[in-house]
């Protein structure tokens, strides 16, 4: 077989090794410089933690979106965070006082237009109060808009703002005010994150020397490791606090105590390769400086290839869409460059002054006889072996079948920060999630402010109240989350017969008054009878006085006619009876004058006689035709009359009837009222005007009509699955009711606490297919390019997913089931990327070193590898582990479980997966584990 050359001869041709021992002080003087300028020059990375962090969702997620075009419709925000300030009464309800109070805290938060965008005032209206109350009255809340989204440092700096005014205004006796929500709690992790970085960093230096004196039983030897990964720690915080300054790159508190954790145990673990491969030369007969070129020349590739794998898959993070990942792969692999580098350089520049200083020189160390029997057993039993590791790693990955995800920070935040007290507070007096709402915006095109759309507008909250999972629903049809009172088909019509009844006693007393008219109209009409035939008979002695004053105007007209021709003839003895002074003294004289006069008043009486007889003539003429009007009019009002009876006895029949129709009327309006049914909903026009309505308009509905916003609250904890399974149902029936409505053109947005952890579902999930693909394509890459084996790598890839598999159940069944708390879905990607990238460098490690002494022959090489390597190898990987658990020191619990998921990945990968399943594989498949690379070995 062709021989190849074998990598234990790199140690020949340490031009490199050689340059770096050389320059080793300055090399040392290099790299503490960068340290310290970057820790004194550079604000620390916790302040640019705090001052450059990223919102938590992007805003170009549905549930963000949502939100800013809903306070953009309501005049509210345009950021995407809320905040909830809380008031609580001690041991009594809430009173004037503490209104007064509120009303002065809102006012002084109104003017804070740098932090606060708007308020949800509604505790101090009546109409609205009762849905910002709390049923036992002694816990009050009121909905703020804080300037930036939620978890960016904007948001944060708003948050500690409002918290300010809060504590500046003088509480009254007995009240406690809380600043709590959702951007409260995302400033509080942040800040809790960022507190805790010291104690992390603190624990986690004591825990990797605790190992390393426990490894290396000697201070000194333990030193030399811990030097240079203080060194390289600080170098690498400052250098990505100084990116993060000048806003090259993101990063998040997570990040921050991530990166912690990943450059201790990484570096810790290099300077363990480093340490053991010098100590192995010294073993086997080489001077200080011949295991240095050999440690050097051995591990620098394994180093290289291992830090490849870490930053590689941490930027894989880069390629996803949350900011969870985005903020967390860059700060992660600068930190990793820095850790390599500095590793690849000061590692052997402290090998080297070590190898020269007496009282820190690294002598040989016995090796233990324990690996190279571990190693035997591997050579002799691997099948054996195998089946120990296919027997452990399936129950661990039993752990998964009772996985399930949580999406609520709540659980993962510090209990004591104000906003976790906050969030307790409300659950004991309201009901659960009462502060993790969900909001539908529905847009139209149109005014929505009509009796048509509003029936709309119940029909979809009608629809979103009968998901399973919800508890209420609030809206512009039903503001308190009930339906309101009187506006129901029913109770319209009810309210008609209500009406009705009311003028019932008015309707009787019209029928008394009929009951009089028709009995008045009898007497009418007897009356009006008699009148006409008195006429009748007034019109026949008219007729008979007319035809006599005929005849005497004739015989009057003779007679003055007669007496004119005496006048005539008399005339001349006329003027004696007016000449003669004294004719009154004498009788005959009077007399014969009187007679004179007399005969000229009858020419008077006969012209005044002809008028007469004229006015007769027209009496006796019209006296007829009233006699005919008088009849006709008897007759009208003998026909009103009957109708009059006809009336009196129809509305004596319908009283009576209209009391047992107006009664089930009235019976069911108040039926539909007191059940609160929200069937045949119906609000009449004049109700748009009324004060209570248009108070629940102005929250509801935006200024010009065409936005609306529906409220829903959950039943159990919005923020998981089973809350976000609720707002995907919501948000389709709300869909489905649209339909066919005077709406069916309306746009729906869903906002809110389990619309953005849907978001984060769904972007999570396809963020994990591509990290994990970006990922195991890497790593193949990677171990493919150092050993030069594709069946190898494949081997190391198919194992690696055996071994996430098995930590992660292992775990999920460890906090799930043991401690009581479910794993927070950031978990599974961290412990993902880190496990699967720093698995490969022990996987490089162990071989490597069996490609060295594979040449005796595939069941010598793989002892003297184990037995070489093995102590190494195991060491680095409990260093790692527990540098990762050490991340449960940290207030925040999920960033402990990603801690403590990583740990127990580890040690499960060295323990079970590397030397019960790796090796035993590596050993049967011989030489074809090597393919397509030709391998030159001993037979035996």
């Amino acid at each position: 077989m062709l021989v190849r050359e074998n990598r234990g001869e790199r140690s020949k041709s340490p031009r490199v090794a050689r340059l770096l021992r050389t320059l080793a002080i300055p090399i040392i003087v290099f790299w503490v410089l960068v340290g310290v300028a970057t820790n004194l020059f550079v604000p620390s990375l916790e302040e640019t933690t705090k001052a450059n962090a990223g919102a938590m969702i992007p805003r170009d997620a549905p549930s963000s979106q949502a939100a800013i075009l809903s306070g953009n419709a309501f005049q509210e925000s345009k950021y995407t965070s809320v905040a909830v300030i809380l008031l609580e009464s001690q041991g009594r309800k809430l009173n004037d006082g503490d209104h007064r109070y509120y009303n002065e805290l809102v006012a002084r938060l109104v003017r804070d237009t740098r932090h606060v965008q708007s308020i949800q005032n509604l505790w101090a209206k009546p109409v609205t109060m009762s849905g910002q109350q709390s049923a036992d009255g002694e816990v009050a809340t009121v909905t703020i808009r804080p300037v930036g989204d939620q978890g960016d440092a904007t948001a944060n700096q708003s948050v500690q703002a409002i918290r300010d005014t809060v504590a500046k205004l003088p509480k009254p006796s007995g009240l406690n005010t809380y600043v709590t929500g959702p951007a409260p709690l995302a400033a509080d992790t942040l800040h809790a994150a960022d507190e805790s970085m010291g104690t992390l960093t603190i624990v986690t230096i004591v825990i990797i020397i605790a190992l390393l004196l426990i490894a290396y039983r000697s201070i000194t030897r333990a030193l030399i490791p811990l030097m240079g990964v203080l060194v390289i720690l600080a170098a690498a915080r400052g250098i990505v606090s100084l990116l993060v300054q000048h806003h090259l790159i993101g990063i998040s508190s997570f990040a921050a105590n991530m990166l912690v954790a990943l450059v201790l145990g990484a570096t810790t673990d290099y300077s363990i390769f480093f340490v053991g491969r010098y100590q192995e030369a010294r073993q086997s007969g080489q001077d200080r400086e011949s295991a240095y070129y050999t440690s050097v020349g051995n591990v620098s590739h394994v180093i290289l290839g291992s830090g490849l794998a870490i930053t590689g898959a941490t930027l894989c993070l880069t390629l996803t869409h949350l900011d969870y990942f985005r903020t967390l792969g860059p700060p992660c692999a600068v930190s990793m460059i820095v850790a390599v580098v500095a590793a690849l350089t000061l590692g052997p520049a402290i090998l080297t002054v070590s190898s020269k200083v007496k009282w820190l020189a690294l002598g040989a160390q016995r090796p233990n006889p324990a690996w190279r029997r571990l190693g035997t057993a591997i050579a002799r039993w691997p099948g054996a072996m195998i089946a120990v590791a296919a027997l452990v790693i399936p129950l661990c990955v039993l752990g998964l079948t009772a996985y399930k995800v949580s999406y609520n920070d709540r659980d993962f935040a510090p209990t004591s920060v104000e906003s976790s007290v906050g969030y307790s507070v409300a659950d004991r007096h309201f009901p659960k999630s009462h502060m993790s709402t969900d909001a539908v915006y529905v847009q139209s095109d149109h005014d929505m402010r009509n009796t048509t759309d509003m029936i709309a507008l119940d029909r979809i909250t009608k629809s979103i109240y009968r998901v399973p999972g919800i508890s209420m629903v609030q809206s512009v049809t039903r503001p308190n989350g009930r339906p309101l009172e009187h506006a129901s088909l029913p109770y319209a019509m009810g309210s008609v017969g209500t009406k009705i009844g009311e003028n019932i006693g008015f309707l009787r007393d019209r029928i008394a008054d009929l009951d009089a008219l028709a009995a008045t109209m009898g007497d009418v009409v007897d009356s009006t009878t008699r009148m006409e035939e008195l006429t009748t008979k007034l019109g026949i002695g008219t007729h008979i006085s007319r035809q006599s004053a005929d005849q005497l105007l004739a015989i009057t007209q003779d007679a003055r006619d007669k007496l004119a021709n005496f006048d005539d003839f008399f005339r001349p003895l006329r003027s004696y009876f007016y000449w003669e002074r004294h004719c009154f003294d004498i009788p005959i004289c009077w007399a014969l004058r009187s007679i004179n006069e007399t005969i000229d008043n009858v020419d008077q009486m006969s012209q005044e006689f002809a008028n007469t007889v004229k006015g007769l003539t027209v009496i006796d003429t019209v006296t007829p035709q009233l006699v005919t009007e008088l009849h006709e009019t008897v007759k009208n009002m003998t026909t009103m009359q009957a109708l009059t009876l006809a009336m009196q006895s129809t509305m004596h029949a319908l009283i009576p009837q209209l009391d047992s129709v107006i009664r089930p009327m009235v019976d069911m309006a108040q039926a539909f009222d007191n059940a609160k049914n929200d069937d045949f909903f119906f609000l009449p026009p004049d109700a748009f005007e009324t004060p209570d309505f248009k108070a629940n308009l102005d929250f509801f509905m935006t200024a010009d009509g065409k936005g609306a916003r529906i409220m829903l609250y959950h039943k159990g904890e919005a923020m998981s699955p089973e809350g976000i399974k609720q707002v995907e149902s919501a948000s389709a029936a709300a869909e489905e009711a649209l339909k066919g409505t005077s709406l069916s053109s309306a746009k729906l947005y869903m906002a809110g606490a389990a619309s953005n952890y849907r978001d984060v579902q769904d972007y999570s999930a396809n963020d994990i297919i591509i990290m994990m693909f970006a990922t195991f394509a890497l790593v193949f890459v990677i171990v493919l390019l150092v050993t030069r084996a594709f069946v190898g790598s494949v081997v190391v890839l198919v194992t690696v997913m055996l071994s996430f598999a098995a930590a992660y159940g292992l775990s999920a069944f460890i906090w799930e089931d043991l401690v009581g708390i479910q794993l927070h879905w950031l978990t599974l990607p961290i412990a993902f990327i880190v496990l699967v990238a720093v698995g490969c460098d022990y996987n490089l490690l162990l071989l490597s070193r069996y490609e060295e002494e594979i040449g005796a022959g595939v069941r010598t090489g793989l002892i003297r590898a184990m037995a070489g390597s093995g102590g190494v190898v195991v060491t680095a990987a409990f260093v790692f582990a527990f540098t990762m658990l050490a991340l449960l020191s940290s207030d925040v619990v999920n960033i402990g479980q990603s801690g403590s998921t990583i740990c127990i990945g580890l040690i499960l990968d060295m323990m079970i997966v590397r030397l019960f399943l790796v090796m035993p594989l590596a050993r049967l498949l011989g030489t074809w584990f090597w393919w397509p690379r030709r391998t030159f070995v001993n037979k035996r």
